[in-house]
């Protein structure tokens, strides 16, 4: 009877773990090269940024969950620990580097910034009001910036891109003043007609009039390209994390996301 109730729960168990999905098995394994720069000249573009974006994207992918991210950026460094165990430099144990064990990529995740232009959307709005010498006024603008970037997923294997992402959107700076200003001049003026004040007065009314005062404050807040672009990076860690691991509704989320971009961005241009 136990003997039975044993293979009964052993069974349901096993039924159970092979009815996991695949992708929640194993972690896919990435690797994530150089970006490269369509757009052309930038001012804060350089060889060294290439790299660093695609150093964001990885750290992205490994805190986004579920993946592994296999380090090919910095080779040299990896590479220099496992000949310092070679060459019995440092203690040779199970916690040793050794050579021939690295990782494979399954996919390797390929980006692009495909633009970043400044200002294609600018806003002012503002306005005051003045009463008997004193008032205020504020003027507001607002800036945008627009960034794309692009990735594709593909299958070291086969060659196959298996996922695209474009991510398109704008960053937003805003510039904010605020000021006011104050004189007893208007009031001095009509109480000096209204009295007709002449000698000590007048000269008080004057000294009077002569009071005012004017300040202004202002606050702007730019946001960074980098920041911008991390923000792109993210969203596209959180799409091939879907793509590989989850693969669940958030691939139809993602499609209809995907559908929705194309439309609008296919409503900027009038086709002939």
């Amino acid at each position: 009877m136990k003997t039975a109730a044993f293979l009964s729960a052993t069974s349901s168990i096993c039924f159970a773990f092979l009815s996991m999905p695949i992708a929640a098995l194993a972690n896919p394994t990435v690797s994530v090269p150089d970006f490269k720069n369509e757009v052309g000249v930038l001012a804060w573009w350089s060889p060294r940024v290439s790299k660093q974006l695609a150093d964001t994207l990885a750290n992205e992918l490994s805190n986004a969950g579920g993946i592994t991210v296999v380090e090919r950026q910095n080779l040299k460094a990896v590479l220099s620990e496992q000949e310092l165990a070679e060459l019995g430099i440092v203690r040779k144990d199970a916690k040793a580097a050794s050579k021939g064990q690295m990782s494979g990529a399954q996919y390797v995740v390929l980006g692009r910034v495909s633009a970043y232009e400044e200002g294609v959307e600018n806003k002012q709005s503002g306005g005051g009001m003045s009463f008997m010498g004193f008032g205020g006024s504020k003027n507001v603008s607002e800036s945008k910036a627009y960034v794309a970037i692009d990735m594709r997923v593909v299958d070291t294997s086969t060659g196959e891109v298996v996922g695209a992402r474009s991510v398109e959107g704008r960053a937003t700076s805003t510039f904010k003043q605020k000021g006011s200003r104050g004189s007893l001049g208007p009031m001095a003026g009509i109480v000096g007609g209204m009295t007709g004040a002449s000698g000590v007065a007048s000269y008080g009314l004057g000294a009077a009039g002569s009071l005012s005062y004017n300040e202004s404050s202002s606050e702007s807040n730019k946001t960074p390209a980098g920041k911008a672009i991390r923000a792109a990076l993210i969203d596209g860690s959180e799409y091939v994390k879907c793509l590989l691991v989850t693969r669940d509704s958030c691939l139809s989320s993602y499609q209809q996301q995907d559908a929705a971009r194309r439309t609008k961005t296919l409503n900027v241009l009038q086709l002939d």
